[in-house]
């Protein structure tokens, strides 16, 4: 998450939509920064708003306008696929090693899901539990420079972006089975996807 003063802006770190890149572009201009562990980097829209948004109106009166970054729900499955592929996971539960994307998403229907396909839901980080509240702007991480000139647009500066922190890029197939489930299931997730902004008129 990061923090823009001036600007009035917060940016959630939507789980692998480009956060680490972000985070190492702009965080030298972030007036706060909430990095390292997983938890804490990717505060989510809920707890960002029992917590973190009443410290920083002890500093401003209005809120700060929130945005985020949100992806395709069968490709944002398939990079935690293939981040899940990683030797440092080899052995444990969590590793997806050995196993077939079909194999990956039957797991992440299931209930319970297995370690390996525990990975969260776009929808629920963006979306406050009981009030129903969402992020204020939500942006497809398919359309990243668009995402880019908006942010360029509201901090005032030029942003560069460097490729840090992917999966492995390598292709995945879904069989059509699975996939229509998967959009059944996670119908939310889809439509949350479909209304996202993706492109910037200044």
């Amino acid at each position: 998450m990061l923090y823009f003063h001036k600007a009035g802006l917060v940016l959630l770190a939507t789980p692998k939509t480009g956060s680490t890149a972000l985070e190492q572009a702009l965080g030298p201009s972030a007036d706060i920064v909430l990095q390292g562990e997983a938890q804490i980097k990717h505060c989510t829209f809920q707890r960002y708003k029992w917590r973190m948004e009443k410290f920083i109106q002890i500093f401003v009166k209005d809120a700060p306008e929130t945005v985020a970054l949100i992806r395709q729900p069968e490709d944002w499955l398939s990079s935690w696929f293939r981040f899940r592929h990683g030797a440092w996971l080899n052995g444990t539960p969590r590793s997806a090693r050995g196993l077939s994307f079909d194999q990956f998403v039957e797991g992440y229907l299931a209930d319970p899901q297995p370690a390996f396909a525990a990975v969260g839901r776009q929808a629920r980080f963006l979306t406050h539990p009981q009030t129903g509240a969402q992020v204020d702007q939500i942006w497809r991480y398919d359309a990243m420079p668009e995402f880019l000139r908006f942010l360029e647009a509201r901090l005032g500066t030029e942003i560069a972006l460097e490729r840090v922190n992917t999966s492995p890029d390598w292709p995945v197939t879904l069989s059509p089975e699975l996939r229509a489930r998967l959009e059944t299931n996670f119908d939310d997730d889809y439509a949350l996807y479909a209304r996202a902004h993706h492109s910037f008129t200044p």
